[in-house]
């Protein structure tokens, strides 16, 4: 089953991907509103949002007299370790750095773009706050007790139900609901590393995964992506030929910190690889759902060998501070429960009674396709200012979706510099060095483009750009 979308959203869609495939290059003139219109059988209306759509996200520009052209861009970030470098295990060291960079953020960073969450405007707050209301009078239930270990009941079948349209879905009763995604990373981890095993991670990778490894005195075995399709399945395997690797944390679609989104068929690959060598993909789904384009499904909806422990939340798209997260491990469900039970024993019941009724209403689904829009065009908005504010020779790793921008800058700039100064002007931003157990990312950052655009925040990016000059 399809997700729906808008029309104008399906002609963006088609006009987007005539460009990526270079049919349409910068400087080229695209199709009149007239004829698109005309071809396509819909609107001038439709056809002038979906225009809208790609000039907001820096893909198009606006000409007098000359109608709608191809803009040039930043070219795409490489995102990942030189080809000529082997990657080898290493012991992982980023949990102070992760930890004062978002200590410093938060106390000194006047315009945070460090902190990956929504911020409020994108979140339907008003609606969230009637449920979790009525779930916290309602005298009937269960709630003050303390929850079941699996979780809520309510929620267990909603969650159920967000699977229904996958090639492998989920029962119910393989859904464990957990404090947000990390935890359920965490438990994954648990039931299946001990100390000193090796586990393949993607090069970069959210800093999270590279903590938690950290906590537990595992290593971290880097494996390269590509900025736009993700994990390269070649280097893996060759990792897997050469290493004896415990486990895999990957995430295939809305990679974290680069967008990219691996296309369903190297999923499908990635699952059946690791299936039949029998080693558990621990999958990070955390920002799955933001994805800009249609028909995009997490790994573990391929999964005919049940090998993929499956993460998720709503920590990205409802509610970051309810922390509701839910793991799906497969075989590894009841060793799951355990570990879980003897942590802390459950997640919040309210929280997830009222997440559960919120689904219930079926305002979700318009909800993710609404905040996909509009992080469409915030995130167009801050790529315009980036190539306009940033030195040329800087690289923008186009995001598949999400909430944030990966950005290569010169080689003579050390990311970790850059933090520290913009920091004394009150600008947060994320260093690349966390994103790496290995330090190969010291010219990288991350920002956030899900702050809403104002002047201010062009205000930020054109400082930004200059502290990069000045440093490079």
């Amino acid at each position: 089953m399809k997700k729906k979308s808008f029309r104008y959203q399906q002609v963006a869609t088609k006009v987007e991907e005539s460009i990526r495939l270079q049919q349409l290059r910068p400087g080229d003139k695209i199709a009149s509103v007239r004829k698109v219109s005309e071809e396509l059988n819909v609107s001038v209306n439709t056809v002038f949002q979906a225009y809208s759509i790609l000039e907001a996200k820096g893909l198009i520009f606006s000409k007098p007299k000359s109608g709608y052209i191809i803009r040039p861009t930043a070219d795409a970030a490489t995102a990942a370790p030189d080809k000529n470098i082997v990657c080898l295990p290493a012991n992982v060291e980023v949990s102070l750095m992760a930890a004062a960079m978002m200590k410093n953020a938060r106390e000194r960073g006047i315009v945070n773009l460090s902190i990956l969450a929504p911020v409020n405007e994108l979140l339907p707050i008003s609606q969230l706050n009637r449920q979790a209301i009525a779930a916290l009078h309602d005298a009937a239930s269960e709630n003050h007790q303390y929850p079941l270990v699996d979780g809520h009941a309510r929620l267990l079948k909603q969650l159920a139900r967000k699977t229904f349209d996958w090639q492998h879905s989920i029962d119910q009763q393989q859904i464990l609901v957990t404090n947000g995604c990390m935890e359920a990373v965490n438990l994954c981890l648990d039931a299946i590393a001990r100390p000193g095993d090796i586990i393949a991670v993607e090069s970069p990778t959210y800093h999270g995964i590279l903590q938690s490894l950290e906590q537990r005195g595992l290593r971290a075995l880097e494996i390269g992506i590509d900025p736009v399709t993700g994990l390269n399945i070649a280097d893996l395997e060759r990792a897997l030929d050469n290493n004896k690797i415990t486990a895999c944390v990957f995430m295939p679609s809305c990679h974290q910190p680069t967008g990219a989104s691996m296309p369903e068929a190297q999923k499908i690959a990635l699952v059946s690889l690791l299936g039949k060598r029998k080693i558990p993909m621990i999958e990070d789904d955390a920002l799955g759902e933001l994805c800009f384009r249609e028909g995009v499904y997490p790994a573990k909806a391929y999964d005919k060998h049940n090998n993929v422990l499956y993460c998720s939340s709503f920590s990205k798209t409802l509610a970051p501070g309810f922390r509701v997260g839910w793991v799906s491990a497969g075989q590894r469900h009841t060793l799951l429960e355990k570990i879980k039970f003897a942590s802390n024993i459950s997640t919040n019941g309210v929280l997830q009674d009222g997440i559960a009724r919120y689904l219930e209403t079926g305002h979700y689904e318009k909800h993710i396709r609404k905040m996909r829009l509009d992080l469409q065009i915030q995130m167009g908005k801050y790529l315009q200012a980036i190539i306009k504010y940033f030195p040329h020779d800087i690289k923008v790793a186009a995001p598949q979706g999400g909430l944030s921008l990966w950005i290569q800058l010169s080689p003579k700039i050390d990311a970790f510099q850059l933090q520290k100064t913009v920091l004394q002007k009150g600008i947060g931003i994320c260093p690349g060095h966390i994103f790496s157990a290995s330090e190969f990312f010291h010219n990288f950052i991350r920002i956030n483009y899900c702050p809403l655009w104002n002047s201010k925040i062009e205000k930020t990016i054109k400082i930004l750009g200059k502290e990069i000059a000045a440093l490079a």
